[in-house]
């Protein structure tokens, strides 16, 4: 400093200009404003080479290393946002375990996540990743929900975009659609594990009536609506049906019904809470790309692969109750399973003793197949996501086709209901040790009489057909369909006025061989259909001292 007060001119050691050791704090600051030191990190850079921007061989170094750092970073973007749009990132999270497993064994473990979760364009794709950023910050949060809900059908892109990008609907409608033939083994619930045939034929209604026949999938054709109270329509209340003729029917469910002979105003009410929702294939198919067997098929697999022996008494009605529990891991799992250990040698000692390697390598797989369709630390268990294909295991067809949703007809609720009987959709099942032979055409004339299943026994003598005119269609073992069973041990002269009584006496179980439990529910609050092989359930319902519990051998 000069006496003046003005800076001498003195020169930086490490720069010629002193105007670079100014801040842009410093710039017009006071004279005599003492100057700041210049950084560690400043003195660093001005020791490399780095030619001025103001020269030609600067701005072209400066356009390379920009140039370069762009092109670096947008393949790191692009390279990112295709991995974010893969299977693998999609599975990172423990919270996908459960889809994960159902979409390793599905006809799509080929087709990835984003082309049946997001619709197509920038908008499906930015939804995608907002919604993929929230459920990753429940993730690391540690504020996402057990089990993970299944989707809101309206969340999904439609079936337009999705189903049909590689699916073609058209052989699926002509002629009615196809004819398929179902037939597979399972095992009863008894001691000797009896093995059963079922056989049955999914075909059109009015298959070889010589009228129109109509497929399953004519649900996607016409204008099919519905309200549900329940965001994946697990419940239906209403259902309306626009044809291409422009004919229109609705129906209504029993329960949402107050007034019958009035029952606008129930349906105005359904309208204005609910949002009508049209029919699509994800409307039966939901499980498409996730579905995983249920216990007891599950089970009959592992049987007719050797995997669990039939040898071991009353092993499939054991395996089914200690897989369909509910447990708090898969230590306490895998201990409830292996206390077949003390089930057979408290009830089978001999067994226990000659069969101990096929009891143990029994445990073993079922230890492997529990941890294939349930997944304990996400609160997923046997049945946490109901298949809405079929309706064995989960209310399915049964949400409309249940017998219990009524025809509307001038504001007015009449006795015809949606289709609800086994023909419907497919034969009548036949169920047996031996196959049998399938009926697929029309029932003869003498059998579309309503009572017909009560008053055909006026009309042949015994069970067996042989030597009866019934033998020309059917077999015994259709014929012990029903007869082998304890359905037809109930009376219903009485059924109206006291069928608790004969209830009591047949027996639940023999109601669930023929009616589902909306049937009931049209005058019971609670339920009273007991769940089974028989009915629309997939556990049987064993007595309680036969039944384990989770943390008992």
């Amino acid at each position: 400093m000069t006496d003046a007060g003005v800076p001498t001119d003195q020169p930086d050691n490490d720069s010629d200009d002193p105007s670079d050791d100014l801040s842009p704090a410093m710039v017009g600051a006071p004279v005599g404003t003492p100057r700041k030191p210049p950084g560690r990190l400043r003195r660093l850079l001005r020791r490399i080479p780095f030619p001025r921007p103001r020269s030609r061989r600067g701005a072209f170094v400066l356009f390379v290393l920009v140039a370069g750092f762009g092109s670096a970073l947008t393949v790191g973007a692009v390279a990112t946002i295709a991995y974010t749009d893969s299977v693998a990132f999609c599975g990172t999270c423990h919270t996908m375990a459960p889809e994960m497993k159902g979409y390793e064994i599905s006809a799509h473990r080929n087709v990835a996540c984003v082309e049946c979760h997001t619709e197509p364009g920038l908008a499906g794709w930015f939804k995608a990743k907002l919604n993929g950023t929230r459920q990753l910050i429940e993730v690391v949060a540690g504020t996402f929900p057990t089990p993970i809900p299944a989707p809101d059908h309206d969340l999904l892109p439609s079936a337009e975009v999705t189903c049909k990008r590689c699916h073609n609907v058209g052989p699926l409608l002509a002629g009615g659609g196809p004819i398929r033939l179902v037939l597979h083994d399972r095992y009863a619930l008894d001691p000797p594990n009896t093995r059963q045939s079922v056989a049955l034929v999914v075909r059109p209604n009015g298959f070889g009536s010589g009228g129109p026949a109509i497929g399953v999938h004519w649900h996607v054709e016409s204008d099919v609506e519905y309200l549900s109270p329940d965001p994946r329509a697990q419940e239906i209340d209403y259902v309306s049906v626009r044809r291409s003729d422009g004919s229109f029917e609705e129906f209504i469910a029993s329960g949402s019904v107050t007034q019958s002979d009035n029952v606008s105003v129930d349906v105005s009410s359904l309208a204005n809470k609910l949002t009508p929702r049209r029919m699509d294939c994800i409307d039966c198919h939901n499980r498409v790309g996730h579905e995983l067997p249920t216990v007891s098929a599950a089970i009959d697999a592992q049987i007719t692969a050797g995997q669990v022996s039939t040898a071991l008494p009353s092993i499939k009605q054991q395996a089914v109750e200690r897989l369909s529990l509910t447990y708090a891991s898969l230590e306490a799992a895998d201990q409830s399973i292996a206390g077949l250990r003390y089930f057979y040698t408290t009830n089978y000692p001999l067994v226990a003793r000659d069969r101990a390697a096929e009891i143990e390598s029994t445990i073993a797989s079922l230890q492997t197949t529990y941890r294939l369709i349930a997944t304990p630390e996400m609160g997923v268990a046997a049945g946490t996501y109901p298949n809405n294909i079929g309706h064995q295991d989960a209310p399915g067809c049964f949400r409309c086709h249940d017998g219990a949703h009524y025809k509307i007809v001038a504001g007015k609720v009449t006795n015809e209901t949606i289709p609800a009987q086994c023909s419907t959709c497919h034969t009548f099942p036949q169920i047996g040790q031996y196959e049998s032979g399938v009926l697929i055409g029309q029932r003869p004339a003498t059998h579309d009489g309503r009572l017909w299943v009560f008053d055909h026994k006026l009309s042949v003598a015994t069970a067996d057909p042989t030597g009866q005119a019934c033998g020309a269609c059917h077999t015994r073992t259709y014929c012990e369909n029903c007869h082998a069973t304890t359905a037809i041990n109930v009376s219903h002269d009485e059924m109206v006025t006291n069928h608790a009584a004969v209830i009591r006496t047949s027996g639940a179980q023999a109601c669930a061989y023929c009616h589902a439990p909306a049937y009931c529910a049209q005058c019971h609050a609670d339920p009273v259909m007991p769940l089974g092989p028989a009915g629309t359930g997939a556990r049987p319902l064993l007595p309680d001292i036969d039944r384990p519990v989770a943390n008992s051998p």
